[in-house]
């Protein structure tokens, strides 16, 4: 189905849908939810996993930061990206630092 061809409703459920993979970091667009409508419903509701919605539509997952590792960090950017974030000192900053490797 194509995004132009669906009702608002459906615009609309696409839509949430397609803000509710991105925050699974699934990387995809509306157009690309519209297509695979069917397939993306029985994931939103449980009936599929997000693998198998993946292996369906082709679509990919970003990596978590979860799995960078420090070697595949080029040399001193993992130091200033610590000096930016504890420059900046907010809430966020504090959030990404823990997620940082240790040195």
């Amino acid at each position: 189905m194509r995004f132009d061809e669906m009702s608002r409703g459906q615009k609309q459920e696409a839509q949430g849908m397609l803000q509710r993979l991105r925050a699974e970091g699934v990387e995809t667009s509306v157009s690309q939810v519209a297509k695979y409508f069917d397939e993306t419903c029985d994931w939103d509701s449980g009936k599929i996993t997000v693998a198998t919605l993946l292996d369906r539509t082709g679509w990919e997952k970003t990596a978590p930061v979860e799995t960078i590792h420090r070697a595949e960090l080029p040399a001193g950017v993992l130091r200033h990206v610590r000096a930016v974030l504890t420059a900046e000192g907010s809430a966020d900053s504090t959030e990404a630092l823990e997620l940082l490797p240790v040195p």
